[in-house]
């Protein structure tokens, strides 16, 4: 959001606003994994008792291998003459490849557009999405794996269209930052998007409506990108501590909505041993692709620096490494000269950093440049980017980012 004025005026204290956090697999995990010790231990009482004294597990000796591969898919709906819905025999309408290193706690995600033209194993050639439409979730870990060249999956995921709108209701919906003004219907599909650009709160039914939305130059690599926000802004509230209060209509809506091969007792220790990832140990990506046409039908194909990009997230992963594109920046002009935040907001994009906000400082006297962060490790890494000489560092929480800039008067000299 850009609330900078080309004539600088004092902004307005900011808003709190929801850190994007975390990743939409492991909040699944922490919720279907309750699931499963409710039912193994009888009770939801139970659940409450245990789970906060367990002990961290090693996950590389409750799994056996180092690095976990997860094919995590959003069924489609489809409609009968009666207008009843129905997901049986659908096509995926969402794809993530997701690779969690036990060891590091790494995670990476590699979004894979569902229009991906492909073999399927057993089926012939066509688009991805069509792939657990032809042999279920099986078939389609089979064709990711032959047509991307992934690792073998240990375990899938299959969430169902309306678990997105049933846990965001349940939670009392979302605060969402819309990227733009969206507008379209498709009564048949049941499909009504009616939002206007900028923070509101959206419930269940619009939130999905957010995340379907395609019908932009974008598409469906818009629609990916929306869906990740998304994701990591549910999974932040799911793993606020006031969810124990919701835990019971939570536990009854992943029963419902959530198939999955990962036997409960594993996803309960991977969910204890993944609780305190981090934004900087979240690395999120989608597989390139250029458009083309099939047989008069629009489609997708992966591009050529498909493979080394698979090859960085599902194999080597990272390990510790720094990556720019996990850290949310904030940017505020405080040094008075027009402009100086989007400049410099511009700057830290071409180098591969989440810039979520620009505007004006509370103050336009600021001499030095300051970072700001909860992670001092972060705050450091960001500060070796910056095109200011010895800017001044401080550690404190950030509202709606990981890292806040105050352009200083420095910044005038570079």
């Amino acid at each position: 959001m850009n609330n900078e004025s080309s004539i600088p005026q004092p902004g307005p204290p900011r808003q709190k606003r929801r850190n994007l956090v975390a990743l939409g697999l492991v909040g699944l995990v922490l919720v279907a994994a309750a699931v499963g010790w409710v039912q193994h231990k009888g009770g939801v009482r139970y659940l409450f008792a245990s789970v906060p004294f367990l002990s961290p597990p090693d996950l590389t000796q409750v799994f056996g291998k180092q690095k976990l591969h997860v094919l995590v898919m959003g069924v489609d709906e489809n409609w009968t003459d009666t207008d009843q819905m129905y997901t049986n025999f659908t096509r995926s309408d969402t794809m993530m490849v997701v690779m969690i290193d036990l060891a590091s706690k790494h995670v990476s995600v590699l979004s894979v557009p569902r229009d991906l033209w492909v073999y399927i194993p057993k089926s012939g050639y066509g688009k991805l999405n069509e792939a657990i439409e032809d042999g279920g979730p099986e078939r389609a870990e089979l064709a990711v794996e032959k047509n991307l060249g992934t690792p073998p999956f240990d375990y899938y995921v299959v969430l169902k269209i309306d678990a997105t709108k049933n846990i965001a209701d349940a939670l009392g919906g979302l605060d969402v930052n819309v990227e733009e003004n969206m507008d379209y219907d498709d009564s048949w599909g049941h499909l009504h998007i009616h939002l206007k650009k900028g923070p509101q709160h959206l419930n269940g039914e619009q939130l999905v409506g957010y995340t379907r939305f395609r019908h932009d130059p974008e598409g469906d690599l818009g629609r990916m990108r929306r869906q990740r926000q998304v994701i990591q802004d549910l999974i932040h509230q799911i793993k606020n501590p006031s969810i124990i209060l919701r835990l019971p209509e939570m536990l009854q809506i992943v029963q419902q909505n959530v198939r999955t091969d990962m036997p409960a007792d594993k996803m309960l220790q991977l969910a204890e041993g993944m609780k305190d990832v981090t934004p900087s140990m979240v690395h999120s990506a989608q597989v390139p692709v250029n458009v083309g046409w099939t047989d008069g039908e629009s489609v997708v194909y992966a591009d050529t620096t498909a493979q080394a990009l698979v090859h960085k997230y599902l194999v080597v992963g990272f390990n510790g490494q720094f990556d720019p594109s996990t850290v949310h920046v904030e940017v505020h002009n405080g040094s008075g000269m027009p402009g100086a935040a989007s400049a410099l907001a511009d700057y830290l994009r071409q180098r591969g950093f989440t810039v979520v906000e620009t505007g004006n400082a509370r103050d336009f006297n600021v001499r030095k440049t300051t970072v700001t962060g909860a992670d001092q490790k972060i705050v450091g890494e960001v500060a070796k980017q910056l095109p200011v000489a010895n800017p001044l560092l401080t550690t404190s929480q950030v509202n709606g980012g990981d890292v806040d800039i105050i352009v200083g008067q420095d910044y005038r000299t570079q």
